[in-house]
């Protein structure tokens, strides 16, 4: 009864039929939707707070390898510090972030829910003891101070 209604749930009869499954409107908008959800998936959830996701809300992290040391800066809009775990376990450091905050006002109110996890193994030349972690308008920063013996020597080019 319904089939008319869910071209893409129609029997392919012929080069005709499927022309004009192509170019209805539903066709159009159900082919449309199913190319946006695929790129969703493939690229992740940022900013909805699907559980399980690793960059949910904000989640953009960049690596930043500096002569004494690494500088890694993840974005975490919305979070306050308290609200921000860095913990180091061996040689992999995880950094997470939970945000909950609800409101209710008479009939109406919201709830918001955000989530961050990035994990990822230390190179074997940070000086753990020394990890710096500050968070500032948004940007959690963490500083890796490189040991001495792996960190770049300048070695002068002599002229002939």
């Amino acid at each position: 009864m319904f089939e008319k209604l869910l071209p893409h749930r129609q029997q392919q009869q012929g080069g005709l039929k499927r022309r004009q499954e192509e170019s209805h409107p539903l066709a159009r908008f159900r082919r449309d939707f199913d190319e946006l959800w695929d790129r969703f998936l493939e690229e992740g959830a940022t900013g909805l707070g699907f559980p399980g996701d690793q960059s949910l809300i904000g989640g953009q992290v960049e690596w930043d390898d500096q002569e004494n040391e690494y500088l890694v800066r993840a974005e975490l809009p919305g979070f306050e510090p308290d609200e921000i775990d860095v913990k180091l376990a061996g040689n992999v450091l995880t950094m997470t972030a939970e945000h909950r905050e609800e409101q209710k006002e008479g009939d109406n109110g919201y709830r918001r829910y955000g989530r961050f996890y990035e994990s990822f193994t230390l190179p074997q030349n940070v000086r753990e003891e020394e990890i710096d972690a500050r968070y500032h308008n948004g940007v959690l920063e963490l500083r890796l101070p490189k040991s001495e013996s792996s960190q770049a020597k300048r070695i002068s080019v002599k002229a002939e």
